[in-house]
């Protein structure tokens, strides 16, 4: 069979999927979709709707009509998780500021007016944590504006409009403390004791240890099913992780975070008594029918625990600790990540081996922000240097 040729003015995007510029009746129009069927369904489609008079032309096209365009086209590229955050943060904020604004006659005193009025507000979407030390108005009005420079860009490159006005509006500074000093830090050896020792009583206790002997995300490690796990080359293969739907539900997605995230990791024997612990609860349950889809670490109802399942646990055994006279600076599960990477590297573990088994694309976010140093590192890199006399 031969293969099919796309039509004239469709190109592949570099993200993948296909976009189709086209002019109809003097309308120009721009069409987006995931495979050159799909593409030409939604260029006949909008033939339809010009045909039919419905069709808003540019000149006439709101800032809220094009968002529903643009998300729409952006389904072929983007995951579910990201349409749905994009919708909320477009529906709760910009619409009703501007959502009825023509694009052409947006200027760039709304832009600012909206920056300052989301910056008032305290509630952080769906799907997204608040982090420590940042004020959640600021955070919200930062990834707002950050979405319509998007938007923007998007109607400049569809000859909308002939610049984009919120492109000079800088991000509001917050004074939230670095990555590195609250989700991403390394747990001492002290806190790991303590912290497990209330951890065993929990359904996740296991699942705990594993991220710490293995660096898996939260995600990868709910998402982990029993196919995953090959007993006879000694080997976890790491192919996908928890995401959230377009409707804001958790799902099992079906890939990793990234391309680069698809790994195989292999286990050692702390890895493997893990394991073989979470196989005996599962067969002490299931009996020996097995369903390689049922997840190596369920949660209370036997599915698949999520990142907010994970933290959610986390903070209820802090706080039990707490209550016990205990204080244990709170953390999530990024920590037990980023104890793994630091005590690898002071294994003797190389850099490029631990990127590899972390997921990473780059050594600069291996490094930077995943491995960490002490007070003892420091002192025995000192005691260990010798330099030549001069």
């Amino acid at each position: 069979m031969a293969r099919r040729l796309p039509p004239a003015g469709a190109r592949k995007r570099p993200g993948g999927g296909w976009e189709w510029r086209f002019t109809y009746k003097g309308i120009r129009c721009s069409v987006g979709a995931g495979n050159l069927d799909k593409l030409q369904e939604k260029h006949d489609e909008k033939k339809r709707e010009i045909d039919a008079g419905l069709y808003t032309t540019n000149k006439n096209i709101t800032v809220g009509q094009y968002f529903d365009e643009w998300i729409d086209r952006k389904r072929s590229v983007l995951k579910e998780s990201s349409v749905y955050v994009y919708k909320i943060l477009f529906n709760n904020h910009i619409r009703p500021e501007i959502g009825d604004i023509k694009l052409k006659a947006l200027e760039r005193r709304q832009v600012l007016a909206l920056q300052k009025k989301t910056s008032t507000k305290i509630a952080i979407p769906k799907g997204q944590r608040r982090k420590k030390g940042c004020n959640g108005g600021l955070l919200v009005s930062n990834n707002t504006i950050t979405l319509l420079k998007s938007l923007l860009k998007s109607a400049v490159d569809d000859e909308i409009i002939i610049r984009n006005v919120a492109a000079t509006v800088p991000p509001i500074k917050t004074t939230k403390r670095p990555a590195r000093e609250t989700c991403h830090r390394e747990l001492s050896d002290e806190e790991l004791r303590i912290f497990f020792k209330y951890a065993d009583r929990s359904i996740y206790g296991n699942a705990f240890r594993f991220m710490l002997c293995t660096g898996l995300r939260a995600g990868e490690c709910g998402g982990l099913e029993w196919q995953d796990v090959d007993w006879k080359e000694k080997v976890i293969h790491v192919r996908r992780t928890m995401t959230m739907g377009e409707n804001g539900k958790f799902i099992v997605g079906t890939s990793t975070k990234t391309r680069k995230s698809t790994r195989d990791i292999f286990m050692n024997e702390d890895i493997s008594s893990l394991v073989k612990m979470q196989w005996e609860i599962y067969t002490g349950l299931h009996g020996n029918v097995m369903n390689l889809h049922d997840p190596v670490f369920p949660n209370s109802t036997g599915g698949h625990p999520t990142e907010a399942n994970f933290y959610s646990a986390i903070k209820a055994l802090l706080d039990h600790a707490h209550n016990d006279g205990v204080k244990i600076v709170s953390f999530g599960t990024h920590a037990f990540r980023d104890t793994f990477a630091s005590k690898a590297i002071r294994a003797g573990m190389p850099p490029n081996v631990l990127k590899e088994i972390l997921g990473h694309t780059s050594y600069k976010m291996t490094m930077d922000l995943y491995v960490h140093t002490n007070e003892e590192d420091k002192r025995q890199a000192m005691k260990s240097l010798q330099i030549a006399n001069i």
